[in-house]
């Protein structure tokens, strides 16, 4: 199921693909017939992220709004392994924290259970991912080795049709809640997250939490790069 004809076959439609809805179309079709039911292009650029998928509107809403890719295990991994990989929840979940365990249960009701990622660094600390995702159970160490450098290159070129999307499937809204703008202001002032908590009157796990929501919900990596990108979008 996951041969590199996959790559291949990913390669040759984007590079033949005519419009930026025929690629849709054709990703479709492509995972489709290489066992994958659903396919997604996140796009995790500092305050532009956005997905052009086929994955349920009413997750897409989910994800961007709970701000789950701040802690989507997936997402966790690409920034780790930075090729592509498989991945099965019914065998991650196992070890995982309940927040996350919940994650998976939410997943899996819109048919997303195991797949194939592959992490796009698009430069500046910034990166995208490509995932074709079943939900059946699959064993991520089933199929045989993958093809690391023809993962890239395909996964680069849809990247490079994507990237600049007219129509992307889901953008996210940059609203910070009351509780991260007022961490954000704190961590603008250059406050550790321990004294955050002291003045606010949160405990550490809250403040942690929020700042880790607001870097997810901007696309960056830093606490730094989330002050400067906040303040420069007038969020705090």
């Amino acid at each position: 199921m996951h041969g590199n004809s996959l790559f291949d076959r990913l390669t040759d439609t984007t590079v033949a693909a005519a419009s930026e809805h025929s690629l849709k179309a054709a990703l479709i079709d492509v995972a489709r017939a290489h066992g994958f039911e659903r396919f997604a292009y996140l796009n995790l650029h500092t305050a532009k992220s956005f997905a052009v998928s086929n994955y349920q509107k009413e997750w897409q809403s989910l994800y961007f709004a709970r701000s789950y890719m701040a802690i989507d295990p997936v997402v966790t991994a690409a920034k780790r392994f930075r090729r592509a990989f498989k991945w099965s929840a019914d065998v991650e979940r196992r070890r995982a924290d309940d927040t996350i365990k919940e994650f998976y249960d939410s997943a899996a009701e819109f048919g997303i259970r195991s797949g194939l990622s592959i992490p796009i660094r698009t430069g500046f600390g910034q990166f995208a991912i490509l995932t074709l995702a079943s939900a059946r159970i699959l064993d991520p160490s089933g199929s045989g080795e993958l093809d690391v450098a023809g993962a890239a290159t395909a996964a680069a070129l849809i990247h490079a049709r994507l990237q600049s999307a007219t129509a992307p499937t889901h953008k996210p809204d940059f609203v910070l809640s009351d509780r991260e703008a007022l961490c954000m202001r704190w961590a603008a002032e250059g406050l550790p997250m321990h004294s955050i908590a002291d003045v606010t009157g949160l405990t550490y796990h809250t403040v942690r939490w929020d700042l880790d929501r607001v870097k997810a919900k901007l696309g960056v990596c830093t606490q730094k790069q989330a002050v400067a990108v906040a303040t420069r979008f007038r969020l705090i």
